[in-house]
């Protein structure tokens, strides 16, 4: 996959800058639900959780720009956000 960005730098950029909108909205929306599936009071927590959101989503623009390659990148962003959604799907199961 490196090899492939390598000889085509558009492309890595084209891949990063899809990284940071999709992956971060991912990532905000997904500490979301988790707020929402934590709190008993719904309205108050899923509002708390939009007003911190854009730190997660900041944090994942500022890292797919980052000079790591851009496989952990990806990884990262899924993985985080697959976390957080078990997360929130075991808060609200025994919530």
């Amino acid at each position: 996959m490196s090899a492939f960005f390598e000889r085509h730098p558009r492309w890595s950029l084209c891949s990063r800058v899809t990284a940071a909108v999709i992956g971060g909205y991912g990532l905000a929306s997904a500490w979301v639900v988790l707020w929402g599936a934590m709190q008993s009071t719904r309205v108050q927590s899923v509002l708390g959780g939009m007003q911190t959101s854009w730190i997660l989503y900041v944090g994942a623009v500022i890292w797919a720009f980052s000079p790591v390659p851009l496989g952990r990148v990806w990884r990262g962003l899924l993985l985080s956000t697959a976390f957080l959604l078990g997360a929130a799907a075991l808060a609200a199961h025994w919530g």
